[in-house]
């Protein structure tokens, strides 16, 4: 049983439906119906590929992400420079005064310094950049692979809003042809005005569910619009279908690949190596310099003097103590979250794989439990009701159990794709379905 779903919606406005693409439900079938909806001027087509791709590039979370990968491009200009101290000009003069008052002239000394560092800090800060700039394509890919499975749950959340849509306005369709048969008994003086009164009351029910799914709707486009980048006044055109065939995947492969190579463990394991190396840099570049460097001086009696200077840090204090020691107390935080993510991550897989597993048996049982006998015991209430067999009150009871069969059967499809779309945060699922790993159970 699979739902056809082409809409096109823009706000809250929903166009009426095509000319008898639903049918009442004194005909029901063992199918979903398709509903079709005209698409509007300037609706954009979109599927789920469609959305995961518009995601990848324009979600807005991954501008910023993008943006730090260009902005730590200033690391490796830094650790690529020469020197990382600027030299140091010292200049001085003054009289010279012999005793008894007498003044000979002035002494001039020029001396240039360079300092250099006795932690290696042009190193660390070479590996400082190198995985700051890891850290940046880390942190970006996860961030894209966040915003597909983002694109995917907004895109199916709009999707059964729709199926929800078309199986409420099925419902008021057969709601209303309930009331045409309810007036006729009242008119024929079969059943009591209290009886036509119930049947329009199921009417005004039938339609606040069908105007609360347009609602529905809204937000869901809203929210896909948001993740895709798009404006978000454009009308979408939605294709897709909610259930699809159910293959196997290899879950040991997948536990694997998370714990190996995932987006989310690589980005936190570059964010513990940066911050390492962050520690690193803080103490080489707490570590004492060395000035080296020549100096001339001019006497007053007119000699010359050129003098080669080393200045030698004498041992002490680290005067950067507790800040170098906030750095390392940070990467260490830093690399017991890796741990962190990865235990977090195996739960949601386990869950995933779970509620996937659970979500298809349902919706199978559905069909074959509850959506076919309801449809069988609908239609047989109708048509005894109107021959005068049995009271309103059994059709509206097989009416609400077929519908809410239905709903729950779209809910249900929805959360076998869902379940995939979280795990392709991992890795893409249909790399586990196609024969690439080893199969293992569904």
């Amino acid at each position: 049983m699979c739902l056809l779903l082409v809409c096109a919606v823009a706000g809250t406005a929903q166009p009426a439906l095509a000319q008898n693409a639903v049918q009442a439900p004194a005909q029901h079938q063992a199918t979903q119906p398709v509903l079709e909806l005209p698409a509007l001027p300037g609706s954009l087509r979109l599927d789920r590929a469609t959305a995961v791709r518009l995601a990848e590039m324009r979600a807005p979370e991954v501008l910023g992400a993008e943006a730090e990968v260009r902005g730590v491009t200033g690391f490796r200009s830094a650790a690529d420079r020469g020197l990382h101290r600027p030299p140091r000009l010292e200049v001085a003069a003054g009289p010279r005064h012999v005793p008894g008052g007498g003044r000979l002239g002035v002494d001039v000394s020029v001396g240039l310094f360079q300092e250099f560092s006795t932690g290696r800090y042009g190193r660390e800060l070479d590996r400082f950049a190198t995985s700051a700039k890891v850290r940046a394509e880390s942190h970006l890919e996860a961030v894209r692979r966040d915003a597909r499975v983002r694109a995917s749950l907004a895109w199916l959340d709009a999707l059964e809003a729709r199926a929800f849509l078309a199986i409420r306005r099925r419902s008021v369709d057969g709601a209303k042809e309930i009331l045409r048969i309810a007036q006729a008994r009242v008119a024929a003086g079969r059943s009591s005005p209290g009886e036509a009164a119930l049947a329009q009351s199921l009417v005004g029910s039938a339609e606040a569910a069908a105007m609360a799914a347009e609602g529905s709707i809204t937000i869901a486009d809203a929210n896909l619009r948001h993740v895709c980048g798009l404006e978000l006044h454009r009308p979408l055109q939605l294709v897709g279908a909610l259930q699809r065939t159910a293959e196997s995947i290899d879950e040991e492969s997948l536990r694997n690949h998370v714990r190996d190579s995932s987006p989310d463990l690589m980005a936190a394991k570059a964010e513990a190596n940066a911050a390492e190396q962050a520690a690193k840099l803080g103490r080489a570049s707490s570590r004492p310099f060395l000035d080296l460097g020549p100096s001339l001086t001019r006497e007053s009696t007119g000699e010359w003097l050129v003098l080669g200077h080393v200045r030698l840090p004498l041992p002490g204090i680290d005067p950067a103590a507790a800040e170098n020691a906030e750095l390392q107390l940070l990467a260490h935080m830093a690399r017991a979250q890796t741990g962190v993510a990865e235990q977090a991550m195996l739960k949601n897989v386990e869950i995933d794989l779970h509620e996937r597993e659970h979500a298809m048996r349902v919706r199978d049982l559905l069909k074959t439990g509850s959506i076919e006998p309801a449809e069988r015991a609908t239609r047989e209430a109708e048509l005894q009701y109107e021959a005068g067999r049995t009271d309103l009150v059994s059709v509206i009871a097989a009416r609400r159990e077929l519908y809410d069969a239905h709903e729950r059967w779209t809910q249900a499809a929805a959360d076998v794709q869902r379940a995939e779309a979280r795990l392709e945060r991992y890795v893409a699922v249909a790399q586990l379905q196609k024969g690439r790993l080893a199969p293992g159970r569904k």
